[in-house]
């Protein structure tokens, strides 16, 4: 009888265990996913700064600088402010992912998404 409970209470035990270290795993993707943006968006800014009317470049930019994350379906906007480019502007690149769930654990994609702004 004590060998029946014991390897229930294991049993239960672990797919706890399981479910937490998953759960885990998926917050490490989402995290890496928003790092890599926020790096991404920064490179760009960067790039904007350099070259204000190389909006292709820019938008290339961002999507090189994406290591690990799927390229084409990353959304790339970029605006200046004021819109005539002119020394001082400040630049904002905006990147957006939608990250995917391994497991499945979202039905629809959660969209990432990170701004840099650079005058």
């Amino acid at each position: 009888m004590k060998r029946g409970q014991t390897l229930t209470e294991f049993a239960i035990g672990v797919a706890v265990v399981l479910l937490v270290l998953v759960g885990l795993m998926e917050l490490g993707r989402y995290l890496f996913a928003v790092n890599t943006l926020r790096n991404a968006a920064r490179e760009g800014a960067r790039y904007a700064i350099v070259r204000p009317w190389d909006d292709e470049g820019i938008r290339q930019r961002v999507k090189q600088s994406v290591a690990g994350l799927e390229q084409s379906a990353i959304n790339v906007r970029v605006s200046f402010n004021p819109p005539t480019r002119e020394s001082g502007s400040i630049v904002t690149v905006a990147a957006s992912y939608p990250f995917q769930s391994v497991l499945g654990l979202f039905r629809r994609p959660i969209t990432v998404a990170a701004t840099m702004r650079l005058p």
